[in-house]
């Protein structure tokens, strides 16, 4: 049976230059709403871009709800101009660790990430990466980050990737926050953590992952554990 590597992008794939999205989301809410969110922005750690956005909205009681696609506009178009390759680092070992999974018999790879759908493949394919995830669960998908594994293993069904017979549970989510940790065990998936994110490794830890790396930079090695999990 193939097995599923679900990866996060931010903190585990690559990092990109940590006040942009911070600065696109003030302006975006500036521009459209009139306020300024700049002194008092909610964390954006591990969470989904749906949750960011409802985390500020409540915060500044403002009604979205007929505005969400002019923001996804808004913050993508912004992202467009302002993101590019020499803003984004890729983390050790993570392109090297895909290209081996990429040439692994019954392995697929998708995403898990809380960018919304159009921002989560700008930033990959700045760097060339966004031709190996075909599908996934993404941050415009569903707020709740725990309901995205599910969102992206019935994409690949759709897409005729795996067959109707495929268990999640034969599935992994490597990721960088605590977040990434619960959404692989609320569906009984096997998470490893990488600590290349803001959480050190010794936070990491309270969540119990499965496995726990300091970086990918031996991917050798987690290629090896991820075939044995």
């Amino acid at each position: 049976m193939k097995k599923i590597v679900l990866f996060d992008i931010d903190g585990t794939i690559l990092n990109v230059e940590s006040s942009l999205a911070r600065s696109i989301f003030i302006d975006t809410f500036g521009e459209m709403f009139s306020i300024d969110i700049s002194q008092n922005i909610p964390s954006f750690h591990g969470k989904t871009d749906l949750q960011i956005i409802a985390d500020i909205a409540q915060l500044y009681k403002i009604d979205y709800s007929s505005s969400i696609e002019q923001i996804w506009e808004n913050i993508f178009e912004k992202f467009e101009q302002r993101i590019s390759k020499d803003s984004i680092t890729i983390l050790p070992g993570a392109a090297e660790l895909i290209e081996e999974i990429d040439r692994a018999d019954n392995f697929e790879m998708g995403l898990v990430t809380g960018n919304f759908r159009k921002n989560a493949y700008l930033k990959l394919s700045l760097v060339g990466l966004d031709r190996y995830f075909p599908f996934g669960g993404f941050g415009d998908d569903c707020p709740d980050r725990n309901k995205l594994p599910i969102i992206a293993i019935e994409r690949a069904k759709q897409s005729k990737i795996i067959d109707e017979s495929y268990s999640i549970s034969n599935s992994v989510i490597i990721g960088d926050t605590f977040r990434d940790i619960q959404a692989a065990k609320s569906n009984s998936l096997k998470a490893v953590a990488v600590a290349t994110g803001k959480a050190p490794s010794s936070e990491l830890r309270h969540y119990t992952p499965d496995v726990l790396f300091e970086d990918l930079s031996d991917y050798k090695t987690v290629f090896d554990c991820l075939k044995k999990l």
